[in-house]
């Protein structure tokens, strides 16, 4: 059966239950050209390898001769008007992205599973849309989901093969709302190794590193993931979170990553609303969800009030100040007023707080949270109840590659403190007072903004504390392209054979606001 809204087909990659790391050494010249056929190389839309960009960028031809418009640029103004022009149909659709992700998953390996009722869902709607029935904006389109939302026609397993077969009570709320499919990490037992689309030969990292390539691929018009900061994230309990495996159940938030911020609202107006099995969602604050597409229309930004907290860029480069003072003075000359400077007074306190008491809240929240999700599966093949017994089974089972792929990270977390614990509570209220009272929620008080921007993180840099601040109040946040670097750019490697600096890597600008103000940032 079709979902209540919309139709979607895919599934990507990875989750938390993957988060494990190798020894990683920097890359040798003869693997990097090795490795060089894999990857995208953005400058101008021209790629390394002329048969993959062919792939990546031509136009889509389905079996009747119809054509459709190039995926990695399409809009969903351009698909859902030829659709409605009857140019060709959500089941062709359907049929040309999967030969597309056939053609471009074994370059870049982001793509974990397709839905194998997509079409079947997609001609249903077919129907429906011939009937003159249109459920919403996003009828037929199809999307991706990363590998933590559940559903009833892939299996979730976060990217891990202790949790292949399992099940979940129910389907998540948001695919009720967009419709099923599935996501990744820069590395997974079951997928393997994601490849970035911007340098040669660099992998990718990130629990949303295979969403995020999957859509500068076009591999389907948009992906819906999980995320604490960057790309859409919108206030935690906008978007219902029940059925999509957690990390924290007080950070997590579900949005979208598409090729405009315009398809990102259309996606964010769908998905959004209020569940009886995510108490978060209570918190929305009007009776009907805005129509965030709405808010992308016109250019003036006049009576806008922008913060910018220096102190959080102040180890950017010099490419990148460059963009962001450009940037600024875009924002300005349509009208918004550009408020520099803007600090925190609990700065030194922050600084001064150890980097162990401030992981503290996530590794209880992680335990906590993934122990209740395991404690409720209706079929757990692996008996899988424990975080202690995913460790168990990663060590026991061979294509979990362990010890190559360490479980480093889950050992930290199981020193943490218990949810229950004064402990825990203590570390969680000097959170929010540092992060909030005193910090992002006092300074846009004081300085009268709407909304704070920064240069958005990059992978390796020292991160700023604005967007640990805005992930731990659950503000909503917006990341776009802000430029890439130069082709004379000389690549740093981040970790191994991971680049967060390299010719033509993108680099971002994130724009955040006061909690359920969706609206005004798009």
């Amino acid at each position: 059966m079709p979902t209540p809204f919309e139709a979607a087909i895919v599934c990507t990659r990875y989750s938390h239950i993957q988060w494990r790391f190798t020894e990683n050494k920097p890359l040798s010249a003869s693997t990097m050209n090795e490795h060089r056929l894999r990857q995208l190389h953005a400058v101008n839309g021209t790629a390394l390898d002329k048969e993959l960009a062919k792939a990546i960028t031509s136009t889509g031809t389905h079996p009747i001769g119809e054509q459709i418009p190039k995926l990695a640029q399409a809009t969903l103004e351009e698909l859902s008007t030829e659709l409605d022009a009857r140019r060709f149909t959500s089941c062709q659709l359907v049929q040309t992205y999967k030969r597309r992700i056939a053609k471009v998953n074994n370059k870049f390996n982001v793509v974990l599973k397709i839905n194998p009722e997509a079409e079947k869902i997609a001609k249903q709607l077919d129907e429906e849309r011939q009937e003159g029935k249109i459920r919403r904006s996003l009828h037929g389109i199809p999307v991706l989901l990363k590998d933590i939302y559940t559903d009833n026609h892939t299996s979730t397993s976060a990217g891990s093969y202790a949790l292949l077969g399992s099940k979940a009570p129910r389907e998540a709320t948001a695919n009720f709302r967009s419709g099923p499919s599935n996501g990744t990490n820069g590395w997974s037992a079951r997928g393997g190794q994601t490849y970035g689309a911007f340098f040669p030969g660099t992998k990718a990292e990130g629990s949303s590193s295979g969403s995020a390539i999957s859509a500068i691929l076009g591999l389907a018009f948009a992906v819906i993931r999980t995320k604490q900061r960057r790309w859409v994230a919108p206030t935690v309990g906008l978007v219902a979170r029940d059925g999509i495996l957690p990390l924290s159940n007080r950070q997590d938030t579900v949005g979208p990553c598409a090729r405009t911020v315009k398809c990102a609202a259309h996606i964010l107006t769908v998905i959004s609303g209020k569940s009886a099995y995510d108490n978060a969602t209570e918190a929305i604050p009007f009776e009907s969800i805005p129509k965030y597409e709405e808010a992308c229309e016109g250019t003036r930004l006049d009576g806008l009030r922008i913060g910018v907290p220096r102190e959080a860029i102040a180890d950017a480069d010099d490419v990148v100040l460059e963009a962001f003072e450009r940037a600024l003075e875009l924002l300005a000359s349509a009208g918004a007023t550009i408020v520099n400077n803007v600090t925190f007074s609990s700065i030194k306190e922050w600084n001064e707080w150890g980097p162990a008491s401030k992981r503290a809240c996530l590794q209880a929240e992680f335990k906590y949270s993934i122990e209740n999700w395991l404690q409720v599966l209706v079929e757990n093949p692996n008996n899988i109840y424990t975080l202690q017994d995913i460790m168990g089974f990663t060590m026991s089972d061979p294509r979990e590659c362990y010890p190559e792929r360490d479980i480093q990270r889950w050992e930290w977390i199981q020193e943490g403190p218990d949810y229950a614990s004064t402990e825990y509570q203590e570390l969680l209220n000097k959170m929010y007072r540092l992060a909030g009272e005193q910090r992002m929620l006092e300074a846009m008080e004081k300085h009268a903004l709407d909304v704070t921007v920064k240069i958005a993180s990059i992978q390796g840099s020292k991160r700023d504390p604005t967007t640990t601040f805005a992930a731990q109040l659950g503000l909503p946040a917006i990341t776009v392209p802000l430029g890439f670097y130069p082709e004379d750019t000389e690549p740093v490697n981040h970790r191994g054979d991971i680049f967060n600096i390299a010719p033509h890597v993108p680099f971002g600008i994130t724009f955040t606001g006061k909690a359920f103000t969706e609206e005004l940032l798009f």
